[in-house]
């Protein structure tokens, strides 16, 4: 059963009352373990007190440097029990990605499996816990930045309970028994399921990460943990489902990116009863502020509109460009050691507005459809990304005098370097280097040389006029493959048209590497999917980040073969 949350609610205050109320129903739930409320609730005031007894409290920041997990679950609402914000460090991260979060939060305490683990053992402290104020921090989120360093915006528990309460109401959510966690917790994205489930009473499913990248073992999780509500991007719900019978949830919220037909054309066509709901809104109000639901006999749009506004909240469109900002209740406080950031304003009545920098447009029958942007931000694979931070990154490497990023296709982040004289840099060596600083998603998906970048009259880059890769000469370009092999055998010919395909290149070699073409966890997603489906047998995941050749994959595949030439038979 839920409980009734409104605006003024933290979720601290959430939990507890969901404990009184509901001590025995299920709440949290990963892999064998499951946790009813009480059960819940006594473990999360058990490490909050070790944390308040070791000096964390309001406005304190805590790091939690743990994978997507039941112990995650626990620490982030133990820290916000505590007072404190939590500050979630992906474990993905390169480790320099990692510094610069950690170096700009000022954490005083990082946790991480082991330590909440040690302390879940011990003894709890008898030391009071004054309930957090609504104006004080719950966590803080790191986006990519224009400035070329990540920016940090800190999110309040008023802000919080608004979002929670009006997504609740809006979506329906007190409708759905089982949540699915998916998604990293160093984005907002799935904290629309992870505190959705507490607001409904329901149980939060953490999915682990071979759950979350591999199609087949997908679609066992939502059919064995009966999921009936699951967030996800639209472009990795696409790469799960390229697969024979997919299976869904009733209820699927896609967020972080505009939705294809295709993709919603998939979702009826497997799913002919699924709600579906489009929800928008950046880090800086709070996971997100419009929704608009798709009703299972609705035509399906090009793109999803928006068309209702989460209570609390208002929108506005701005000037000749028609900017759109949100005002109103789920207004972050702002960003960390920014406070007169121009990207906030209050208007004369006094209302907290925040400029997206997204263009929107008034549809006839009411709501808005996004189009585009102000300035020169990214949206790739659900995540946001500021191409001056990857051109501050590329500059930072040896022998690049400038640099220029942006989207080619909709799905391809393109670098563009200008080499210092005297110097010849390997386009596939800075991607590696890339790798070391960025998160994965923001690694291009090629890096070209160029002689000189195009520019406006006023001497700014010209982003419009950066060439198609396609366009660019074999040897200015990374991950341009070589001529295939005349006598490849069936299998690695397969492997290697397969990976054209998904690519959208005209060839790959046997000894081409698939990461340094640009193929990253999605595409690998549907690699997989496509060849179990042509061959009949299992593909792990991990069998390609381990084998990223045509070649290399072919041998690691052909060793497990219940007898020799099976697959070389099946690919032909």
């Amino acid at each position: 059963m839920s409980t009734e949350i409104t605006a003024g609610t933290t979720i601290p205050a959430l939990l507890s009352a969901q404990a009184a109320r509901n001590p025995d129903a299920p709440a949290l739930k990963d892999g064998t373990r499951t946790l009813g409320y009480a059960a819940l609730d006594a473990l999360v005031e058990r490490l909050a007190r070790h944390l308040r007894r070791d000096g964390v409290g309001t406005e304190q920041r805590v790091a939690l440097a743990l994978p997507r997990s039941a112990e995650l679950v626990i620490a982030l609402h133990a820290v916000m029990r505590t007072g404190g914000a939590y500050v979630p460090v992906d474990p993905a991260w390169p480790e320099a990605r990692r510094a610069a979060v950690l170096d700009a939060a000022r954490p005083c305490r990082l946790l991480t499996a082991a330590d909440v683990a040690t302390l879940l053992e011990e003894r709890a402290p008898d030391i009071a816990l004054p309930p957090p104020a609504p104006q004080d921090a719950a966590y803080l989120l790191f986006t990519s930045g224009s400035t070329g360093t990540p920016k940090g915006v800190v999110v309040e528990h008023a802000q919080l309970a608004a979002y929670v309460a009006g997504v609740t109401e809006a979506l329906g959510l007190t409708a759905c028994r089982r949540f699915a966690l998916t998604s990293t917790v160093a984005a907002d994205l799935g904290n629309t399921t992870l505190f959705g489930a507490l607001a409904a009473g329901g149980c939060l499913v953490v999915a682990d990460e071979a759950t979350v990248t591999d199609g087949a073992a997908f679609a066992r999780f939502i059919w064995d943990e009966a999921i009936d509500c699951l967030k996800i991007v639209p472009s990795h719900l696409a790469a799960l489902i390229d697969r024979p019978s997919p299976v869904l949830p009733g209820t699927l919220i896609l967020g972080g990116e505009p939705a294809a037909r295709p993709l919603l054309e998939a979702i009826r066509s497997a799913a002919p009863a699924c709600r579906i709901f489009n929800h928008y809104g950046p880090t800086e109000t709070t996971v997100g502020v419009m929704v608009h639901a798709l009703a299972p006999d609705a035509p399906l749009p090009d793109r999803l509109p928006l068309d209702r506004v989460l209570a609390g909240s208002n929108v506005r469109l701005l000037g000749e460009e028609s900017e759109l900002v949100i005002g109103g209740a789920q207004v972050a406080r702002g960003y960390l050691d920014r406070p007169d950031d121009a990207a906030f304003f209050t208007d004369p009545d006094g209302t907290r507005f925040y400029r997206t920098g997204d263009r929107a447009r008034l549809l006839p029958g009411g709501g808005l459809e996004l189009i585009g942007r102000i300035d020169d931000q990214i949206k790739i694979r659900g995540f946001r990304v500021e191409p001056a931070e990857i051109e501050a990154a590329l500059l930072a490497l040896p022998g690049i005098a400038q640099a220029a990023v942006k989207l080619v296709r909709t799905d391809r982040l393109v670098a563009y370097a200008v080499a210092n004289a005297g110097t010849t840099p390997d386009p596939a060596a800075l991607r590696e280097a890339l790798r070391a600083l960025l998160p994965d998603a923001m690694v291009p998906a090629e890096i070209a040389i160029l002689a000189s970048l195009p520019r406006l009259g006023n001497g700014k880059i010209d982003r419009a006029a950066l060439p198609d890769p396609a366009a660019i000469p074999a040897t200015a370009s990374a991950g341009v493959s070589g001529q295939p092999a005349n006598d490849a055998a069936p299998l690695e010919t397969l492997i290697a048209g397969l990976i054209a395909t998904l690519l959208e290149r005209e060839r790959v070699a046997a000894t081409d590497n698939l990461f340094d073409l640009g193929g990253h966890s999605l595409l690998v997603i549907k690699l997989v999917s496509r060849l179990r489906r042509r061959l009949g047998v299992e593909v792990p995941p991990g069998l390609v980040f381990d084998h990223p050749t045509p070649a290399a994959l072919a041998q690691a595949l052909r060793a497990t073969e219940a007898e020799p030439g099976q697959l070389d038979r099946a690919a032909a």
